[in-house]
């Protein structure tokens, strides 16, 4: 069975401050992510020998799109997942 994903944040984003033709309109750019202790969005910091991915989740209710970042420890090099 591969690792589990876990402690999971959510990720604060906004619409990016500037148009480009590389850039699609509903684009968000990543702020930071939710702290109890912060009124403010924290900075991410990404851990060494860690694995990371963003997964999109929808509010219930606002049907709002919201973000999550989860980590796992990361494989050693020719270790197998089980």
């Amino acid at each position: 069975m591969p690792r589990p994903y876990g402690d999971p944040v959510e990720i604060v984003t906004e619409p990016i401050p500037a148009q480009s033709p590389f850039i699609p309109e509903n684009a968000k750019i990543v702020v930071g992510e939710v702290a109890p202790a912060s009124p403010d969005p924290i900075p991410i910091v990404l851990l060494p020998g860690y694995e990371y991915r963003m997964r999109e989740w929808r509010h219930p209710s606002t049907h709002e799109i919201h973000w999550q970042l989860e980590r796992r420890k990361a494989s050693q090099l020719g270790e197998a997942d089980e």
